[in-house]
């Protein structure tokens, strides 16, 4: 698609929270692609590794720089930081990618091949597959419903097809995205008031409503420990900002769903605790009422600090 002298800027930011192993993982797979001109920014978001820092940055070349937020500042507001210090540096494309994900060799390549061939496109995704169950699909595109306030995926598919053209979803997951410069310069950056979960949802919808295309590129594959950040796909964190960034997108596309949402979310309450033999129904219980309770009062931090202790 272009001549290898010419090949566009990639920076890669990489966010990560705890899990170093995970960390040194995907950046050994980064060290394998066949794509040479990119380079890596690790935003330390809250983690107390010490081993995170510059002295990091001989385990890959590419890594350029490591900034340490401090704090946990939430998943738009980390990758945020790293964004802005890209296009600083004249990236001509942003790649978000899960520090708890493993890539294919060829999966950049492939994605800015598609990339360069749509300039109507904005944002892309590879098909994610499940890392433990590897020909399981994870996520290949998605569609927003404005009168449910749901999203329908590619979960839990088995993949047992050939690879097929480039398909176009109404977002692309955040666990990898690629993003060309000129879109993040169009549509802004990822809205911070979403602090986790959702908010690589609102950032589709807002390129679309530019005009512009969200892209599953299913020939680049990369595989996603999932849920290994949050906790895992029961934590009280994800019960809680789930909960929380759910309305908030409600409120944002789908304002007549919003009242809707919190009787489910009611009902799933009163399931929890009259119906389920989960030995920490109570507090998931507890996060749920938390989550709508500080969505009304307009809270965007991190939540209540027990969510977060293990």
């Amino acid at each position: 698609m272009f001549s290898k002298s010419k090949y566009p800027k990639v920076t890669i930011i990489i966010l990560h929270l705890k899990n170093i192993q995970c960390l040194v993982d995907c950046i050994a797979s980064l060290n394998k692609i066949t794509y040479h001109n990119y380079d890596i920014i690790l935003v330390n978001n809250g983690s107390r590794n010490t081993i995170l820092s510059d002295a990091f940055t001989p385990i890959s070349q590419h890594i350029t720089k490591v900034i340490d937020t401090g704090n946990n500042l939430s998943f738009a507001k980390g990758n945020n930081i790293g964004i802005k210090k890209a296009l600083q540096e004249r990236a001509d494309y942003v790649l978000l990618l899960n520090d708890d994900t493993e890539v294919a060799s060829d999966f950049l390549t492939i994605l800015i091949n598609t990339a360069e061939a749509h300039p109507d496109a904005g944002i892309l995704g590879p098909k994610i597959y499940r890392y433990y169950e590897p020909d399981r699909v994870w996520f290949a595109g998605a569609k927003f419903n404005h009168d449910t306030c749901a999203v329908t995926t590619e979960y839990e598919q088995t993949d047992q097809s050939e690879e097929a053209i480039s398909v176009e979803s109404d977002y692309i997951s955040g666990c990898a995205l690629l993003a060309k410069r000129d879109t993040i310069e169009k549509i802004g950056m990822l809205d911070e008031k979403f602090f986790l979960y959702w908010e690589d949802v609102d950032w589709g919808l807002r390129c679309s409503k530019a005009g512009l295309k969200n892209i599953i590129v299913p020939a680049s594959h990369i595989w996603h420990k999932i849920s290994v950040t949050s906790g895992g796909i029961d934590s009280l964190i994800r019960a809680y900002h789930r909960t929380r960034s759910h309305l908030l997108i409600a409120r944002l596309y789908a304002p007549k769903v919003v009242c809707k949402l919190h009787r489910k979310f009611f009902r799933d309450i009163a399931w929890l605790l009259f119906k389920s033999s989960d030995p920490d129904k109570i507090k998931k219980a507890m996060a749920f009422s938390a989550a709508m309770i500080d969505y009304h009062l307009g809270k965007t931090g991190k939540g209540p600090d027990w969510i977060w202790v293990e």
